[in-house]
This record gives structure tokens, C-alpha cells and sequence, in this order.
């Protein structure tokens, strides 16, 4: 990702929290990427990888209006530590989330250093989501592009009628 290229993210959200960047919500209780109290807010790079990390969390279908937003990044790479599969702790992806990823991520958030963590999806590892650090300086960069209404399409969660 050089200069010039557009760098857009998307994340599912309840309404209220659509366009939220605070990263107050994970750090109630704490993700793959952050321990309680270290706020981090998380998004996929495709809507589809959203809406899978999204999913596997929903415990049934959602009754409450949920958005899509797609935000448009800060256009400049060095805000950015990339990260492969190979170079995260062993355990990175385990079920559910532990020590390794959360500490790795909490510790990438304390320094401060970048203002995105782009790491592979533990649940396809093809696909990336980005970590924002709501306390780097250049969150203040980042744009919502637009706001969709959401909703899972209601075959996902029909699994015993197959």
C-alpha cells in the first residue's frame, strides 16, 4: 500500500455505535487483539470478512438495527504494521481467544506505534482485518465513507433445517 492507493475498512456495529472510533466497547471485556480496559476497535478489509467476524459472535439473529460503515484510511503506509500468520505467537487463532493474541495485540497498542494492525482473520486466514489504536494520533484521519443498514441474511442461521 503506497501513496495513492485508497485504503478503506469496514466494521458492523449497533446503530449507536456506527461511526464510534473510541474503542471503548473492546475494552469491556477485552478481544483477540486487547485486554480488558486497552481499547482497540477492530474491522475487517473486505464487508465479507465483517460479516463473518461478526457472525461467528452472534448468538442468534440480532433483533436490534445493525450498520455497516465502510471508513476511509490515512493514505500513508507507514501507519501500518502488517503482520502474517507466521510471525504471530503459536495459538494466535485458538478458540476462543487467549494470552498469545491478547497479549501480542495489547502490547502493539501500548506502543503506540502505528495507527493499524493488519493481521490475518482467525477464522480464514486468506482474508485480513486491521486493528485501529484509537489513541494514535491519526485516528483523527479517519473518514466514514458511507453507512449501510445491515442485516444477516436469515439462511445463516437455519443450520438444522438443512
Amino acid at each position: 500500500m503506497g501513496r495513492g492507493c485508497l485504503m478503506r475498512a469496514w466494521r458492523i456495529a449497533k446503530e449507536k455505535r456506527a461511526t464510534d472510533l473510541t474503542g471503548k466497547g473492546a475494552a469491556i471485556e477485552g478481544g483477540r487483539w486487547n485486554d480488558q480496559d486497552v481499547p482497540a476497535v477492530y474491522m475487517g478489509l473486505t464487508p465479507a470478512i465483517c460479516c463473518l467476524e461478526t457472525f461467528v459472535h452472534a448468538v442468534g439473529q440480532p433483533t436490534f438495527p445493525l450498520k455497516i460503515t465502510c471508513f476511509e484510511l490515512p493514505n500513508d503506509a507507514s501507519l501500518y504494521q502488517h503482520i502474517e500468520a507466521i510471525d504471530l505467537p503459536e495459538g494466535w487463532a485458538s478458540l476462543p481467544a487467549d494470552r498469545p493474541s491478547m497479549a501480542f495485540g495489547t502490547a502493539w497498542l501500548k506502543s503506540n506505534s502505528h495507527l493499524g494492525l493488519i493481521i490475518p482473520s482467525a477464522i480464514l486466514p486468506l482474508e485480513r482485518n486491521i486493528v485501529i489504536n484509537p489513541d494514535h494520533p491519526a485516528v483523527k484521519q479517519v473518514k466514514v465513507v458511507e453507512i449501510y443498514d445491515f442485516m444477516y441474511d436469515a439462511r445463516m442461521f437455519d443450520v438444522g433445517t438443512r
